[in-house]
């Protein structure tokens, strides 16, 4: 807040914008020394630290609105289906139950509790049409990518004369990894309460976007952006999940139809088998190698689906209100035709490698089978670096050299990279491991900033169990250092519980998995001593909340092969038995 001195008046920011926005903008504004700074780069406790550890911050699941009920909503288990009929006679006099309907994504649930509305919703007769995508499974998509990989794709990078230098090679080496479909699985379910009264919505919900959730309330409820009103509470985990606040809509569409506030909830299983997934793909590395085992050429054709495209729908209903429906309509269809090959999230952090390798590939061949697409942590990064590291790593040990000395070379005139990999190796105590176990090494740049890890692991027939984990980070200015170390340590349990547990698997155009026994988080006895070691910068902030998560899971696979001499090239790692 602004305080008047030598009085008690006070304003906040937002009071002040208005008029801050007309004042002329300095020509050559002076800043701050660093040497002057008092609290950038200091360790400082975060303000809603004392609330979150006692229990008393309000998560969108613990607002309580007097008089509210809640609702479930039983929607379609398979991609693409829709509601055919229900019967909701059987539970209309259950204990507690305020209303059943149908609303777009299924049928609502409304009691005075939660547990009410359950145990009603159970009783509810439903009836659902499976859609276009009924008899899906994991097996046919991948069969289908195995055969798409043998066309050509679109041309994401393309440096020096590929076919020429694999002509000419002593030997080419070939691999292909693969990585599955990921859920979100945010502790926190997702939820939203909203109340509609006199033709105006208020909602409070957990959303990584207050915007874009006006936005698309405004658009399912065709009711105009300034009647609606957003409260941003606390989330128990987003990951990109609330990002695309489907979940708030659909409150919204539930409140509309009642006369008191409600909180639409939804169960474990609900939020695991109506996500929005990280794309599965599958990846054609080829490496031209000289008399020397020394890289020539490297080849990357990714099959998979395009995020945003899937995505469209979506982003089509955030179109200004202004904007008549066929114009929105022709837009989203000729992004539709551009975002198939050329979306940047499919190919970030495979067409940027930062490898000084002469003649370079990267294709991509779009298919998109239509399970739902979204933001997940690091986004395109998470895959693409698990394939790049791993595949480096396997030309390192083709050229018979040590794997961090030859990142080195490869990264040769690239400082930023090169002092980021020094730092944790030297501080990994690179190549000389406590007894029993081994290391792999991996880095990788995203979002700005660049990442090396040093995972340490030990092999107990086939249990792989990471020891430690060594991060050092290049972030530019470390505003809150005590910060960028909490986030690299939470990317690391993210990517970990990626790395060696996380599937989803697809069965008749629905998801198999539906809770922690079938999706798994990493455990607490789990959990590798973490080190993170920041490089001192007085660069502008890149960011920290993503660029961990993509090293974790190349590094332990490399571990893994030092360890075993086994290649693991797709997700999670499973050494056989």
């Amino acid at each position: 807040r602004v305080h008047r001195t030598g009085g008690d008046a006070t304003l906040s920011f937002g009071e002040l914008a208005d008029a801050a926005a007309k004042l002329p903008v300095p020509e050559k504004p002076t800043l701050k020394r660093a040497a002057d700074y008092k609290y950038v780069g200091q360790s400082l406790r975060r303000f809603d630290a004392q609330g979150k550890s006692t229990g008393t911050a309000t998560f969108g699941i613990d607002v309580d609105i007097p008089g509210a009920a809640t609702a479930i909503v039983l929607r379609c288990p398979h991609f693409g289906g829709k509601l055919q009929s229900f019967d909701p006679s059987a539970a209309k006099d259950a204990t507690g139950v305020v209303d059943i309907f149908q609303i777009s994504r299924g049928v609502a649930v409304v009691a005075d509790t939660y547990w009410h509305a359950r145990k009603a919703a159970a009783l509810v007769t439903v009836v659902w049409d499976k859609g276009p995508l009924a008899g899906l499974s994991s097996d046919t998509i991948r069969a289908t990518w195995k055969e798409k990989a043998k066309e050509d794709g679109h041309s994401v990078r393309s440096d020096g004369n590929v076919a020429r230098a694999l002509k000419t090679a002593a030997s080419v080496h070939d691999a292909v990894y693969e990585v599955p479909y990921l859920a979100h699985a945010t502790m926190e379910p997702q939820n939203t309460t909203a109340h509609y009264k006199d033709g105006a919505l208020e909602v409070w919900s957990p959303n990584q976007g207050p915007d874009a959730t006006q936005d698309l309330i405004a658009a399912q409820l065709d009711m105009p952006r300034d009647k609606i009103t957003v409260h941003t509470t606390l989330m128990g985990g987003g990951f990109g999940r609330r990002g695309i606040p489907d979940f708030a809509a659909e409150a919204a569409e539930v409140a509309r139809h009642v006369s008191q506030p409600v909180k639409v909830v939804w169960s474990r299983e609900d939020d695991m088998q109506h996500d929005f997934y990280r794309p599965a793909t599958y990846n054609v590395m080829q490496a031209a190698l000289d008399s020397k085992g020394q890289a020539q050429s490297w080849s990357h054709k990714i099959v998979a689906p395009s995020m945003f495209y899937s995505l469209l729908p979506t982003f089509s209903k955030l179109a200004p209100q202004w904007m008549p429906q066929w114009l929105t309509n022709t837009l989203v269809g000729a992004a539709g035709g551009l975002v198939k090959t050329r979306d940047p999230s499919t190919s970030e952090g495979a067409a940027d490698h930062p490898y000084q390798i002469a003649n370079v590939d990267i294709q991509h061949v779009f298919h998109d089978p239509g399970v739902p697409l979204g933001f997940w942590r690091s986004v395109g990064h998470s895959q693409n670096a698990f394939v790049t590291e791993s595949f480096v790593d396997e030309l390192a040990h083709k050229a018979g050299e040590d794997p961090y000395q030859y990142r080195r070379k490869l990264l040769k005139g690239n400082e930023r990279h090169l002092a980021v990999l020094d730092l944790a190796a030297k501080q990994a105590n690179w190549g000389a491991p406590v007894p029993g176990r081994f290391q792999g090494i991996a880095v990788h740049e995203s979002f700005g900033t660049v990442v090396a890890e040093v995972a340490e692991v030990s092999i107990n027939g086939t249990d792989i169990k990471v020891e430690r984990v060594v991060c050092a980070v290049n972030c530019g200015l470390a505003v809150n250092p005590d910060q960028v170390i909490a986030q690299l340590e939470s990317a690391v349990v993210y990517g970990l519980t990626a790395a060696l547990k996380g599937r989803i698997t697809i069965k008749d155009g629905a998801v198999e998995q539906s809770n922690f026994h079938d999706y798994a988080l990493l455990r607490m006895n789990e959990m590798p001593k973490v080190e993170v070691h920041i490089l001192p910068s007085t660069e502008p902030p890149t960011g920290v909340g993503e660029p961990g998560t993509p090293p974790i899971a190349p590094a332990v696979a490399n571990a893994v092969f030092a360890a075993t001499k086994q290649r693991l090239r797709s997700l999670p790692l499973t050494l056989p038995a």
